[in-house]
This record gives C-alpha cells, structure tokens and sequence, in this order.
C-alpha cells in the first residue's frame, strides 16, 4: 500500500481540490503500477454544488514523455491551472464527468488520470477516503524521504515494511 487518506468537504464549505494526477506527486517511485480507490462516506451526486470527485476521461493517456504532468498548484486551490500545461488536443478533450457514487460504493482509477472536485455548497458534509495501492515490486526513486512520517527507502530498493505493507499476496491463497 502507498498510503491512504479522509477527505472532508463539510456543508457549506470544503475547499477545492484542483485537477491533477495523482502519480505527479508519486513519481519518486518506479515503475507507476499504483492504483487509487476513492470510497464515498456520503453520497457524492452530479449535483454541481455536491463537489463531488469528478474525472476527466481518456486523460490517463495524457504525459510528458512518459511522465505525468507538470504539479500546477501545490495548494490544490486553483481548479484552472492545470490549463496551462495541456496540448490543444487535450483541451480539446477536457469534458469532466462526475463520479456518482452512494455512500459505501468506490471508484478506481489509473494514477495519470485527471481528477478534481469543486467545493462543496450544499447542506450536507461530502466525505470519502482513499486508499492508493502500489504493485508488489514498485522501487524506490530517490534517496529522500518518500511520504513525510516515513523512513526513507534506499534508491533502487523495493518497497515494503510497516509504512508500505503488502495487501494481498497471492502466496496467502495456497
């Protein structure tokens, strides 16, 4: 496991999260086999004041040389910045879609595929937590600390122990 996280956008409130990929902010590790599950606590609604998670599709293909794309806001705050890094094509192409979920269902999706969510102005809180799956075998890029709280893994090696468990081993099954 990468790690997990809440989100909590409460009533009338909750912040911005600004379009992006998720493997731009985890690319110290190789190769990208991550995978991000998204669990509503709420039901998150194509109602445009819901700020429910929404996706753009076909963006998972969208790179820079087999990298993601460029971090356009450290903050999360501005929802069109990423603007300044796309093609034409992919401007083109940026029609977002929510994800509507109930509360207890999930979604999956690629590490390069854009995603965001707008606040939330509705009277009830929108809530979720996401959990982002590494492949047995991911390594470490970089000699630096991975995610803050960890101790660091060494350039080159696998990830694993107390901060990177394995989930699932599929030896467990025999």
């Amino acid at each position: 496991m990468w790690h997990d996280q809440l989100f909590g956008k409460p009533p009338l409130h909750g912040g911005v999260v600004a379009w992006h990929q998720d493997y731009s902010y985890w690319n110290r590790t190789t190769p990208m086999k991550h995978l991000t599950v998204h669990i509503a606590l709420d039901d998150q609604t194509d109602d445009p004041d819901n700020g429910c998670l929404r996706f753009i599709p076909g963006s998972h293909r969208w790179h820079r040389d087999g990298n993601p794309l460029p971090i356009t806001d450290d903050t999360f705050g501005n929802m069109d910045s990423i603007q300044a890094v796309l093609t034409a094509e992919e401007t083109a192409a940026f029609k977002n879609v929510p994800g509507r979920m109930k509360k207890g269902e999930a979604s999956f999706h690629h590490p390069l595929t854009v995603h965001g969510s707008f606040s939330n102005r509705t009277a009830s809180a929108r809530r979720a937590c996401v959990v982002n799956y590494i492949a047995d075998g991911v390594r470490s890029q970089s000699e630096d600390v991975l995610l803050a709280g960890t101790d660091p893994v060494p350039k080159g090696s696998k990830l694993g122990g107390r901060f990177f468990p394995v989930v699932y081993d599929p030896a467990w099954s025999s």
